[in-house]
């Protein structure tokens, strides 16, 4: 095991089959290079009935005095045993594979003991620099003051193709920024994004997940996952619409497949991760609107389409995809949907040589981070 010790700083590991999953990939992938590496867990924390209240107020007049759409003005407020019920699965996942520490312990700096313990931040995956999902300073390490500690960014994201940020803000992560060692983020837009609001460069990277193969993630599923599917058609859709169930419709009678989903109702327990994966090996098309939908479906190697939700962003899904050669996939408009595409073949023996050699190059920039 080599002596550094890493902190990843990404996304609270709750529920989200996406966000796990990335965490679990970059941990692993930097247990493999022998490091010694822990990820925030960022626990829940239960708001009393004041803080709901002052923080539903917030969330109101953000949405529908200033306009920011990105916020849920009525979010969901769990109590702590209806949350313990609702993640029951997601917690074993990350108890059993992800190696955590509560950095923040519910502050908004860590202590200095906790800064101590680790020489090197690495902030990402996920949407760490989306404005509305959290105080981002924290993914800028505004804790790490003038300290010595090598911190960069592995794919991190801001979540939106626009910039978010005001001009005080912007230029309290301009500042911040200058500390990195080096910045990559998820999509090609981010890119642009760090040049023009930060004035710096920054590499652009797989999302962790596509740094392991297909056979780790069926290692995962093989021995705890041993029922088949319901179905072929594997539907991941994260924003409902009849229009979305009328392509799904659609497509369940061209390929004469039957449709199946692994996703939690409101308010109920999430299915295990591990039958999530199943249902991507067992499917023989995905239909989905999701950025991780996408990816596991290029992992498994799964014919799959994907439907654009533009309010979410359309730099993640069309940054992988025009890398990949598979802009074809991408659905902006269902109403003009091509029949044509549900029986084009996906040549995945070309796209996998285009996949490893951003996977390599992906790999390449961690480790010139960590070595030098």
């Amino acid at each position: 095991m080599k002596s550094k010790k890493i902190c990843i700083l990404t996304q609270p590991l709750w529920h989200n089959y996406g966000c796990l999953l990335q965490a679990y990939a970059l941990q692993k992938c930097l247990k493999a290079m022998n490091y010694d590496v822990v990820t925030d867990e960022f626990p829940r924390r239960f708001l009393s009935f004041s803080q709901r209240l002052l923080d539903r107020s917030k969330r109101m007049i953000a949405f529908y005095v200033l306009g920011r759409k990105s916020v849920n003005p009525n979010p969901f407020y769990p109590n702590k045993e209806s949350w313990n019920r609702i993640c029951r699965n997601t917690s074993r996942f990350v108890r059993e594979r992800i190696d955590t520490v509560d950095f923040f312990n519910g502050k908004i700096s860590p202590s200095k003991d906790m800064i101590n313990r680790f020489d090197t931040f690495i902030i990402g995956s996920d949407q760490v620099w989306r404005d509305s999902y959290g105080r981002v300073e924290s993914y800028f390490c505004d804790f790490a003051g003038e300290s010595d500690k090598k911190i960069f960014s592995y794919a991190a994201s801001f979540g939106l193709d626009s910039w978010q940020f005001d001009r005080e803000k912007t230029e309290v992560l301009r500042s911040l920024i200058r500390r990195f060692k080096a910045v990559s983020v998820r999509e090609k837009d981010a890119v642009e994004l760090c040049r023009d609001n930060l004035n710096i460069e920054a590499d652009w990277v797989l999302d962790p997940t596509l740094l392991l193969s297909k056979e780790d993630y069926i290692s995962l599923f093989k021995d705890v996952c041993k029922e088949k599917s319901e179905g072929n058609l594997m539907t991941y859709i994260l924003d409902y619409t009849e229009e979305k169930q009328g392509l799904i419709d659609v497509v369940e009678k061209q390929k004469g497949l039957k449709s199946f989903s692994v996703m939690a109702k409101e308010n109920e327990e999430f299915p295990a991760i591990e039958k999530w994966l199943r249902g991507f090996y067992d499917a023989k098309f995905v239909l989905t609107d999701s950025f991780h939908g996408m990816v596991f479906s290029i992992i498994f190697e799964k014919p799959f389409l994907v439907v654009l939700n533009k309010q979410r962003g359309s730099s993640r899904f069309l940054s992988l995809l025009s890398a990949l050669g598979l802009e074809d996939r991408l659905i902006e408009n269902i109403d003009g949907f091509n029949l044509n595409l549900l029986d084009k073949e996906i040549d995945y023996e070309r796209l996998r040589k285009r996949l490893f050699a951003l996977v390599d190059r992906s790999k390449e920039f961690l480790i010139n981070c960590l070595e030098k």
